[in-house]
């Protein structure tokens, strides 16, 4: 038994011995070292590939795969050349997202740059378009609005001036996404159809003299009239220097979209800017202005505000009621914005307002002639600052 006992011992300190000597003999002449995160690389006499001592590492395997890269740089709008471009092996790993690369030059060639591409890079397919219409296809904020309102007629965009005092836009009241209808005043004076100039006309007395030569005495305005004063008849003339204007006022264009109120951006697009705020100056309380003030210290006054003045609106119309508003600015036609209510998209019909008219339903008749009057006398009643007005009598400009 106690036999046994000793040689079971003895042969389990062998076991440890032996595993001691290969765990010393296998760490010997094999290190590992960092190369990068998560990687290592065999050290000297490790077995690579087969397993055979001493045999080369192996390396990657790089797929390949041709795909047309530019041979020059190119710019935007350019339509590309069949030099432009080549065919070359690129590595898988590093292709342009999937199916955004071409593969054939016939693909490529005869297409429009649609941004820059510079040489070397890989010809995308979001990088070329058909043609140059598609190159600047995404336009302005103006003309997606135009887009989007409803298919009734065939919408275009056309700009008129504003009238600075705000009479004619309700008061700066007016913002993008009304609808707005349009009034305009007219100016009728009689003109001769043949001269097409304001009448009278002038008249000059042709007289034979005794010789026999014909004398064209001196022009005048009026008309020849026959008279009992004299058997030749008299000339009558008009009292003041130019024909007096008969107004009329008429609706005209209706339901006009409001595309935008004054100027765009350069770049055309205005919907979702953060407008640029405006820097204010600091300023003290009563208390600490009064101490400054003491003291000699500068107290910043806060800045006058800028008025809000818009000269220009842009209008969303049908191509017919674009002539008529461009045929109003052209002839220096008095245009007055009237603003409607949200969601109305009624077609009014209305009469023209002449002084007859507002005679006939409002009893403005003209008053009797009296004894006395006033003095001094009413030659004009309160007119409001409504900038330039044109003297028709005079034919001269004035600003009221």
């Amino acid at each position: 038994m106690r036999g046994r006992l000793l040689i079971l011992l003895g042969a389990v300190a062998l076991l440890i011995i032996v595993a001691v000597v290969v765990l010393m003999s296998g760490g010997k002449g094999q290190e590992t070292a960092p190369t990068g995160e998560g990687t290592a690389v065999a050290g000297e006499g490790a077995a690579v590939g087969d397993g055979g001592e001493g045999a080369p590492p192996a390396q990657p395997i790089i797929e390949y795969e041709n795909i047309v890269v530019a041979l020059q740089d190119m710019s935007r709008g350019m339509v590309i050349p069949e030099n432009g471009v080549g065919i070359m092996p690129w590595p898988k790993d590093a292709l342009p997202e999937a199916s955004n690369y071409f593969t054939e030059l016939d693909d490529v060639v005869g297409k429009v740059a649609r941004t820059d591409i510079f040489r070397g890079s890989p010809v995308l397919q979001r990088y070329v378009v058909d043609n140059l219409y598609e190159v600047a296809r995404t336009g302005s904020d103006a003309a997606a609005i135009l887009n989007a309102l409803p298919n009734d007629r065939n919408w275009v965009a056309v700009s008129i001036p504003l009238d600075p005092s705000g009479v004619g836009q309700v008061a700066y009241g007016i913002r993008d996404g009304d609808f707005v209808d349009v009034i305009l005043s007219f100016l009728f004076v009689d003109v001769d159809p043949d001269f097409q100039t304001r009448l009278p006309n002038n008249i000059s007395i042709i007289t034979r003299m005794e010789t026999g030569e014909l004398v064209i005495g001196a022009p005048r305005q009026g008309r020849t009239e026959a008279s009992t004063l004299t058997p030749e008849g008299v000339l009558l003339g008009p009292s003041e220097p130019s024909q007096r204007p008969r107004l009329v006022t008429q609706y005209t264009v209706q339901n006009a979209f409001v595309v935008h109120v004054g100027y765009f951006d350069e770049t055309g697009k205005f919907i979702g800017l953060t407008p640029t705020p405006t820097q204010m100056a600091t300023v003290l309380p009563p208390g600490e202005q009064a101490a400054a003030q003491q003291q000699n210290q500068a107290v910043t006054p806060p800045p006058s505000p800028t008025p809000y003045q818009p000269l220009i609106i842009t209008l969303g119309v049908s191509p017919q009621d674009a002539l008529v508003l461009t045929w109003a600015v052209d002839a220096q036609i008095p245009i007055t914005l009237v603003l409607r209510a949200a969601g109305d998209s009624r077609v009014v019909n209305t009469d023209p307002v002449t002084l007859d008219y507002m005679i006939r339903n409002y009893n403005a008749t003209p008053p009797n002639a009296l004894e006395f009057a006033l003095e001094p006398p009413i030659t004009s009643v309160r007119r409001f600052d409504i900038g330039t007005l044109f003297d028709f009598l005079s034919d001269q400009t004035t600003e009221q």
